[in-house]
């Protein structure tokens, strides 16, 4: 290849030297170093273990140096897809508008995208506080340059179409997630003084344990779809092993929505495996896993330092779902408090129902709604999707959720002809959005989801067969 790019005269000649697969694989490794931050974050607590008594400079030095890496990362990536593109036009054929055409007609939902991408950045120039709305806050560091780099995810992820590649890309996550698995309980038992290097209770690199628990809730799915997509029997006991160790992680972190989540992916990815081989017998392995752990939770057999299991997640959660239907005088509390934020973020939305208030702007709104209640205390309504409707108003909500949901009917349509990771991919996306109807979107853990929808968005172009 060296000596054939010295004699190139111009760079459409470099382009067609370098050819597709170079930039797959490219485009692969950079996803693998997006799964690969987490590690380097460890490195950034150990740097900063036994500062944890300077509690605002520990958490704005550790939180800076994650964002700083995911913002690095942002901008390799976007390098790399401009150079992508770049190479896209120079070597586009004569019949590039049908081929254009075609895709679009593949892949509706890349339009959905396009169209939010822009209403983002109308809703944070049409914000009140626009450095905010750009740039994000101190601590959640999620603005309209965060979202870039989420854009850039998805496109990356979405290039690499060999199924071997994606499956390094699962491997590398996966590899990571045990790493972070470890750790947990590690630090959960005050073991090898992983207390002092992650301060913060059963949540190793992340700010909140709730935000380890979203990302455990892909990991479970990962594990899963290595799995379901291996025909290797040793490969298949040590995934199945990933499966246990994963969800024993999440019981052991006790985020019961990103449970939930997991719960949700696991059976959807199990129905979608099994519709696409008719291979019922191989599903039965994580079904059986996740029956088997969440009851030994339940029995109270798991141990965590929350102090709760599996049982009484589920009998808070039967409670305050009848409170709700009974509109009982503590139903505002139900979801540790979600309902309150929910009903006050509602409220809003009829203030600007169409550009909404731009990207972390809910702060002060959510003071004035609660009396002051949680002044200074939130600034989400822990619910992605209420999230999207009052950062980019209604409109933003239809576009983000026309995106979702297109991509779901367009591929569960052609699943007898799906690749097996593409589904896996779909499961763990699904996890995902399943627990974010408990979560917030945070720029450690979302990117991991855009990763995914890129991968599950991964169409294949069939032959006319007329």
């Amino acid at each position: 290849m060296l000596t054939k790019l010295k004699k190139c005269k111009t760079l459409k000649e470099i382009y067609e030297v370098l050819g597709r697969i170079f930039f797959e694989k490219i485009a692969m490794y950079i996803v693998m170093g997006w799964c690969l931050l987490p590690i380097l974050s460890i490195f950034f607590h150990i740097r900063w273990m036994g500062m944890a008594e300077q509690t605002f400079m520990y958490r704005l030095n550790i939180l800076s140096s994650y964002q700083t890496a995911v913002l690095l990362m942002g901008v390799l990536t976007l390098e790399f897809l401009i150079a992508y593109f770049i190479g896209m036009i120079l070597t586009r054929s004569n019949n590039w508008k049908n081929e254009l055409f075609e895709f679009i007609k593949r892949e509706p939902w890349n339009v959905f995208f396009l169209m939010l991408f822009v209403w983002i950045i109308i809703c944070t120039m049409h914000s009140a506080d626009k450095y905010t709305s750009i740039f994000g806050t101190e601590y959640r560091y999620e603005g309209l340059v965060t979202y870039c780099c989420y854009a850039a995810v998805y496109m990356c992820a979405h290039i690499v179409k060999e199924a071997k590649y994606r499956k390094c890309i699962f491997n590398t996550y996966a590899v990571t997630a045990v790493i972070l698995g470890i750790c947990l309980l590690l630090q959960d038992n005050h073991l090898l003084y992983m207390h002092k290097i992650f301060v913060y209770d059963r949540a190793t690199v992340f700010s909140q344990f709730n935000h380890f628990g979203y990302y455990l809730n892909m990991s479970i799915l990962v594990m899963t779809g290595l799995f379901l997509t291996s025909d290797i029997k040793k490969n298949e006991i040590m995934y199945a092993a990933g499966i246990a160790f994963q969800l024993f992680c999440l019981l052991v972190n006790n985020t019961f929505g990103a449970y939930l989540g997991s719960m949700f992916g696991v059976i959807a990815v199990c129905i979608m495996y099994a519709v696409r081989t008719n291979n019922i017998k191989k599903i039965l392995v994580p079904i059986i896993i996740y029956i088997s752990l969440s009851t030994v939770s339940m029995l109270g057999i798991i141990p965590s330092s929350s102090g709760q299991n599996l049982k009484v997640n589920l009998s808070t959660f039967s409670h305050d779902v009848n409170a709700v239907i009974s509109d009982a005088e503590d139903a505002d509390g139900a979801g540790t408090g979600r309902m309150r934020l929910w009903k006050a973020c509602l409220k809003m939305i009829p203030e600007s129902p169409i550009l909404g208030y731009g990207p972390e702007q809910l702060n002060e709104k959510y003071a004035g709604e609660l009396g002051g209640v949680l002044a200074g205390g939130t600034d989400r309504p822990e619910n992605e999707y209420i999230q999207y409707m009052v950062f980019m108003g209604i409109p933003g909500f239809v576009m983000y959720m026309g995106a979702l949901i297109s991509m779901m009917i367009c591929q569960l349509k052609k699943i007898k002809k799906m690749e097996l990771i593409t589904i896996a991919s779909a499961g763990c996306a699904l996890a995902y959005a399943a627990g974010a109807c408990f979560g917030n979107s945070m720029y450690y853990t979302t990117p991991y989801f855009y990763m995914f929808l890129g991968m599950t968005a991964r169409t294949i172009k069939l032959k006319n067969t007329k």
